[in-house]
């Protein structure tokens, strides 16, 4: 018995260290692309099935991704901080755009209190709050943020049950980014899915497109939800609020706000992926 223990626990520790995170940032060309190949990319077309979400995501022909834990250490090597939370992540090899998907099993979200969204009020605590998350970004010894403006207000789309949004990042290294995200609504919760533009710069219809190329799985849609079916503590405004990193003001609804807020606290201080290093068409060298 107690050879069997010293061995179960051995499996166990061994476990773990598998999947525990490199936090050695790579620094020269040759020690990314040893990392860069080092995790098991996939390579699009395909059809991902986002099983936690009940949905599928149809991944464009020049896309490749990374799930779970290799996404995870593919993004700490990229931002040099925890993005643990993520299901997927896909990089687009033409221009180094980039997708990212988590979903949350919060409930029906209802869309009733969009009218209480209020951008400006919005953009003045997101700079503040992201000005918060510099002091790690330093310690990495990465690039900090010195300013944001809303490229994309928030837009609530009734076709595609979806809120989309986007921000115009400047950082310390004189260079901007432009990261968007998409709230895709489904019976039972919803997917966050993050657009963060390459090369080429911003394009809107890459945004727009996460809501088309992420689809809930029949009977799993937000038009499917019936009498009875379990609702979120909060609606869109409050949600959408809270992946800004920001307090939902109107009076009452605060309590309300705070279920999300304490549930996602990390996104106040990591809403989106920060690429600090974008790889050159060189760079992306894959095992043959």
């Amino acid at each position: 018995m107690k050879k069997l223990f010293s061995i179960i626990l051995l499996i166990i520790l061994t476990s773990f260290k598998s999947y525990a995170i490199d936090e050695n940032i790579p620094q020269t060309e040759e020690e990314w692309f040893k990392a860069y190949n080092s995790l098991p990319w996939e390579d699009g077309p395909l059809e991902f099935n986002y099983n936690e979400a009940n949905s599928k995501i149809n991944v464009p022909n020049d896309f490749s991704i990374l799930k779970g834990e290799d996404a995870h250490q593919m993004l700490f090597w990229l931002n040099g901080i925890s993005f643990d939370y993520v299901d997927m992540y896909a990089l687009r090899s033409s221009d180094n755009s980039q997708y990212m998907f988590f979903y949350t099993d919060s409930g029906y979200v209802k869309t009733d209190d969009w009218t209480d969204v209020d951008p400006d009020q919005y953009i003045k605590e997101i700079r503040e709050n992201y000005r918060v998350g510099n002091e790690t970004r330093k310690k990495n010894g990465q690039p900090t943020i010195v300013n944001v403006e809303w490229k994309k207000k928030p837009y609530l789309d009734g076709i595609y049950n979806s809120v989309y949004y986007a921000l115009d990042v400047t950082w310390s290294d004189n260079r901007s980014t432009v990261e968007g995200r998409a709230i895709i609504l489904g019976r039972e919760g919803y997917t966050t899915a993050s657009y963060v533009g390459g090369e080429r710069g911003y394009d809107e219809n890459m945004l727009l497109n996460l809501s088309k190329i992420h689809k809930f799985n029949p009977t799993k849609e937000y038009k499917d939800w019936k009498a009875g079916d379990k609702v979120a503590a909060a609606g869109i405004g409050a949600l959408l609020a809270t992946t800004l990193g920001v307090k939902y003001l109107k009076p009452g609804l605060l309590a309300v706000a705070a279920v999300f807020l304490k549930k996602f606290w990390f996104i106040i201080f990591l809403p989106f992926i920060w690429l600090f290093k974008l790889f050159s068409g060189s760079s992306k060298k894959k095992k043959s």
